[in-house]
C-alpha cells in the first residue's frame, strides 16, 4: 500500500451537511509531529467522542477508519486540541492510485498520512497556557497563585478557564482510559 499525505479538512457544520452517501473504508497513517502526548478521538456524531489511541511525541499509528469518521486530537494532559493542516477536525478520504500505469482503471487504495501539528497560537495565548500547565504540574492549589499574581484582572480570568478546562478534561478523559481498558 503507498503512502501519500492527506489534504481535507472541514469544520463540523460542513461536514455534516454533506455527509457521504456511502461509507468506505479510509486508510490513514496518524503521526504526531508535536512534542506532547496526544489522545486520537473518532466520532461518527458530534455527541459521542471515542479515544482511538494515545501516541508519544513523534510516534505514528496506521489506523483503518471509515469516511463518515470524524477525527480530532487533543494534548494526553490538558485537553488542548491539536491540528491537521491548519483544522481542528480532520475528515477522512479515500485516496485510490492505479496499481499499474498500464492499467489506469486497476485502482488500489493508498495510505495517506496525516500529520498532528501544534496549533497556530497568539505569544499572549502561548504563555498563558504554559504558565497554567506548570502551575497545574507544580503546585496543590494553582488557582491561589493566579489571585497572588500582580497581573490584570482579565489576565487571572484567562487562566481560570485555562485551568477549568485543563481539569476537566483530564476528570473526562481519564474516566474515558479507564472504560477502554476494561473493554479489552
Amino acid at each position: 500500500m503507498a503512502m501519500q499525505i492527506a489534504r481535507n479538512n472541514r469544520e463540523w457544520g460542513e461536514h455534516l451537511r454533506a455527509m457521504p452517501q456511502e461509507e468506505v473504508e479510509v486508510y490513514v497513517l496518524f503521526v504526531n509531529t508535536t512534542n506532547r502526548t496526544l489522545d486520537l478521538y473518532w466520532v461518527r456524531d458530534p455527541d459521542t467522542e471515542n479515544i482511538q489511541v494515545t501516541l508519544k511525541p513523534n510516534e505514528g499509528v496506521p489506523v483503518n477508519t471509515y469516511n463518515t469518521h470524524i477525527w480530532f486530537f487533543r494534548d494526553y494532559y490538558t485537553g488542548e486540541r491539536m491540528h491537521v493542516r491548519s483544522q481542528r477536525l480532520f475528515f477522512p478520504v479515500r485516496i485510490r492510485v492505479p496499481r499499474n500505469p498500464q492499467q489506469p482503471e486497476d485502482l488500489c487504495d493508498v495510505r495517506s498520512q496525516i500529520l498532528i501539528h501544534f496549533p497556530l497560537r497568539t505569544l499572549k495565548e502561548n504563555c498563558l497556557w504554559l504558565i497554567v500547565r506548570w502551575l497545574k504540574r507544580t503546585y496543590d492549589a494553582p488557582r491561589e497563585y493566579i489571585n497572588s499574581y500582580m497581573i490584570p484582572v482579565t489576565l487571572k480570568q484567562q487562566m481560570h478557564i485555562l485551568l477549568n478546562t485543563i481539569e476537566a478534561y483530564c476528570s473526562q478523559a481519564n474516566q474515558m482510559r479507564r472504560r477502554m481498558r476494561n473493554r479489552r
